[in-house]
């Protein structure tokens, strides 16, 4: 069994309905899901968009659509998942969780998570956390890492909201124009240690 251990991404239950609290708060729903490949066009354009803006990724840029469609269709959702974010049936972001490879570190998932420029600090990074982390109980995983950019600090304190500390920083990880930046390696503990 799973025991979640540090806060929520959620710092309490939203009031039912949703839709009437969030509609009295003037924030949209948002909606999490598992990915299909039909979406791979709208998630391919949400990467590009991302990696367009230069400052968050550290790749050259997304696979292509129909890599990304032959991922979610050959997804052995027992080793990962890919979950999506939609507002108003938007993709707004998405979170892959992979579970490490080895024996003695598939209890640990590895996670990418993004959201559109023009969606950011409307509760889908949460949203998307929350279910991997859903999705990681499910399976046994006792540890969820992450790593992001050091100049990201929106979404280190996202990260931190949620329960998520920095293991570790990798100095000068990162080349961009600019110079070098740090990469930070941040985790979060689902169970108990036994």
């Amino acid at each position: 069994m799973c025991i979640l251990r540090g806060p929520r991404c959620y710092p309490e239950p939203m009031p039912e309905p949703l839709s009437a609290a969030v509609a009295a708060s003037g924030r949209r729903a948002v909606d999490v899901r598992s990915a299909h490949a039909r979406d791979a066009a709208a998630w391919w354009r949400l990467q590009r968009g991302i990696y367009d803006e230069g400052s968050w990724f550290v790749g050259d840029g997304p696979p292509s659509e129909g890599a990304l469609s032959a991922r979610i269709r050959t997804l052995d959702t027992t080793r990962a998942a890919v979950l999506l974010a939609l507002v108003d049936e938007e993709i707004a972001g998405w979170c892959e969780a992979t579970r490490l490879a080895a024996m003695r570190l598939e209890h640990v998932a590895v996670l990418t998570v993004a959201v559109a420029a023009h969606l950011r600090r409307r509760g889908c990074g949460e949203a998307l956390l929350d279910e991997a982390e859903v999705w990681a109980c499910g399976l046994g995983v006792r540890k969820l890492s992450l790593s992001v950019r050091g100049a990201n600090a929106a979404a280190q304190a996202l990260y931190r909201r949620c329960g998520f500390e920095v293991e570790g920083i990798e100095r000068e990880q990162v080349r961009d124009v600019g110079g070098f930046e740090d990469n930070l390696i941040m985790a979060k503990f689902l169970a108990d240690r036994a």
